[in-house]
C-alpha cells in the first residue's frame, strides 16, 4: 500500500479548510451572539427607562385626577351649601312675614 502524495495532500488541505471553516463559523456566530446580547441590553434598558417613565405619568396623573376630583367636589360642596343657606333665610323670612301678617306658624321644629 503506497500512500500517494497528491491524495494525502488533498485530504490534509480538505481537513484544513474543513477546519478552517469551522473556526470562521464559529466566529461569525460569536459575532452574531455578541450583537444580540448588546441589542438585548439595549432594549431592557430602553424598557426600564420607559417604565420609569410610565410610572412617573401614571402617578402624576393620579395626583392631577385627585386634585381635580377634590377642587370640583370641594366646590359644588360650596356651591350647594350657599344655595341652602340662602334658601333657608327666604324661608325664615317668608315664615316671619306670614306670622306677622296672617299670624300663620309653620310645624316644623326648626322654624
Amino acid at each position: 500500500m503506497k500512500i500517494d502524495i497528491k491524495n494525502a495532500l488533498t485530504i490534509i488541505l480538505g481537513l484544513l479548510a474543513l477546519i478552517g471553516s469551522i473556526y470562521r463559523l464559529a466566529q461569525v456566530e460569536a459575532h452574531i451572539n455578541s450583537r444580540i446580547s448588546l441589542l438585548e441590553y439595549n432594549l431592557i434598558s430602553k424598557l426600564d427607562l420607559i417604565e420609569r417613565r410610565i410610572e412617573v405619568n401614571l402617578t402624576q396623573y393620579q395626583a392631577d385626577k385627585e386634585n381635580i376630583y377634590e377642587y370640583r367636589l370641594n366646590n359644588t360642596d360650596k356651591l350647594i351649601e350657599h344655595k341652602f343657606n340662602r334658601l333657608a333665610s327666604w324661608i325664615t323670612q317668608i315664615t316671619g312675614y306670614l306670622h306677622k301678617e296672617a299670624g300663620f306658624q309653620i310645624r316644623d321644629d326648626k322654624f
